[in-house]
């Protein structure tokens, strides 16, 4: 009786697909990554693949080497907008391509006295599945104004 019971479960499970990413996951994951970045920069590990790479400024950074470069610009606030955002995904794997532009306020101006910088980006992120949660292991990000 009991392998009767069992055999209509085992058949559910079996005929459940795989759910691929949802545009939902990949944009909480993505926002999270960004107030982190803005309010919390240690802390963005937690969202970074182990072996995560970003290209800024014209050279790439492993995760340390990042978040180094981030503190370096001390405390901030920030207004940033992201437009002509682009989402595939898979079971594992999610891709987003957006344009983003910024204006930060600096609490201390910088060696050439600027305390308000704005810049414009292009982007690209490659996010994968680790330990079941969603993570940043590449994005690249191109300046395009001066």
């Amino acid at each position: 009786m009991k392998k009767l019971l069992l055999a209509p479960f085992i058949f559910f499970l079996s005929c459940q697909q795989p759910q691929k990413v949802s545009e939902k996951e990949v944009m909480d994951t993505f926002n999270e990554f960004f107030f982190l970045l803005d309010n919390d920069v240690e802390k963005i590990r937690n969202h970074l693949s182990e072996d995560f790479m970003i290209f800024e400024v014209k050279r790439k950074w492993n995760t340390e080497e990042f978040i180094d470069f981030v503190k370096g610009f001390g405390k901030f606030e920030s207004k940033r907008n992201f437009k002509n955002i682009k989402i595939d995904t898979d079971f594992n794997s999610a891709h987003i391509s957006l344009e983003h532009s910024g204006e930060f306020q600096l609490e201390k101006p910088t060696p050439d006295g600027v305390t308000s910088l704005s810049y414009e980006w292009l982007e690209s992120a490659y996010l994968v599945k680790e330990k079941g949660k969603l993570k940043f292991k590449f994005y690249f990000s191109e300046q395009i104004n001066d």
